[in-house]
């Protein structure tokens, strides 16, 4: 984990060299078009194995996984966050599913939520809060007025880090095997009723 006054970057995975994993991979129908929440349990599984060494909760090697490796923990976790239509639109949903992948893992896991219409600066507070325990936040977008957004719209993608520049609030993602980095403001302020939110994990203990 890199942090200073200024900056933070979660230690995260690669697959054969790409920056996380990508649900472009998966020739599973669902998991191609609506896979993302699944995924993004995997990746924070991945992490709790690599940064917090809980290697019950990733089933392959999380500093040498291969594209087939991930595809198929991703098939794994399929059943407990499924893909379906319209796509799990809610944090509540995410937690439940990976809280029964972590308990059958033999974990007992608590999460931490930041809905969607919480004020920029809870949610600066809470990237802030999450990030420093060397863990990425799951974070939904839905529907977003700005175009720019129109690729991680409807999605869940991974928040890995975060810098001030110039007095601007940064997030570092991963999505789709590629690393983006946006003005957090810009990405919360979606102009629109509906919202999603980020969740992430807090404490999390050895059950058996």
């Amino acid at each position: 984990m890199r942090k200073n006054s200024n900056r933070v970057d979660i230690d995260y995975f690669k697959v054969e060299g790409t920056p996380g994993g990508s649900q472009d991979w998966f020739t599973n129908f669902w998991m191609n078009r609506a896979g993302c929440s699944a995924l993004a349990a995997c990746d924070m599984a991945i992490c709790l194995a690599a940064n917090k060494g809980l290697l019950d909760c990733c089933p392959y090697d999380p500093g040498r996984l291969s594209k087939e490796e991930y595809i198929a923990f991703g098939m794994t976790m399929k059943p407990y966050i499924h893909p379906r239509i319209g796509g799990v639109t809610r944090t509540s949903v995410f937690i439940k599913g990976f809280g029964r992948y972590l308990k059958d893992c033999g974990y007992e896991a608590e999460f931490m939520t930041c809905p969607g219409e919480s004020s920029l600066q809870d949610a600066i507070g809470f990237v802030r809060k999450a990030l420093d325990r060397n863990l990425p936040i799951a974070c939904l977008l839905l529907r977003h007025r700005e175009p720019a957004f129109k690729n991680i719209s409807w999605h869940w993608f991974m928040i890995t880090g975060y810098a001030i520049k110039n007095g601007r609030f940064f997030v570092t993602y991963h999505t789709y095997g590629r690393v983006h980095s946006v003005d957090f403001e810009k990405l919360w302020d979606t102009g629109m009723r509906r919202k999603g939110g980020m969740a992430a994990l807090g404490e999390i203990v050895k059950s058996r």
